[in-house]
């Protein structure tokens, strides 16, 4: 057996594997192709059915949005009264700050003047209802 024949007979088993194998390497193609067509429509059905969920998502925030704004508003308000009533604190304290010598004085002379007349430091209040 020389090299003529062994090359010979190589090129009748390639002839003979050949077709066999493009017939083989078809089959995979078309079955890779045909799973790839299910993939891609198991994917539209997804994106169609999560396209669904987004909506009544989007709705339903839809809703949310009014209440939302009124709390927004509710807060804002609380937020005034807040700064409100810490400015008139704070004014109230700055007014009694700078007067505080005159209420002083004046809570003196009042109790002075109660014990030099022998009375005692009562004050009736009344109250208007």
């Amino acid at each position: 057996m020389g090299l003529d024949q062994l090359v010979e007979f190589l090129s009748n088993v390639s002839k003979a594997i050949l077709p066999i194998v493009g017939v083989i390497a078809l089959v995979f193609l078309i079955v890779f192709f045909k799973n790839l067509i299910m993939v891609m429509k198991n994917a539209n059905e997804t994106i169609v059915t999560l396209k669904k969920t987004l909506d009544i998502a989007n709705s339903e925030l839809e809703c949310l949005k009014k209440p939302l704004h009124t709390l927004n508003e509710l807060s804002d308000t609380v937020d005034n009264v807040h700064e409100a009533s810490k400015h008139a604190v704070r004014s109230t304290m700055t007014v009694l700050m700078d007067n505080i010598s005159v209420i002083k004085d004046w809570i003196f002379d009042y109790f002075n003047k109660n014990q030099d007349n022998g009375k005692e430091c009562t004050q009736e209040v009344q109250i208007d209802e």
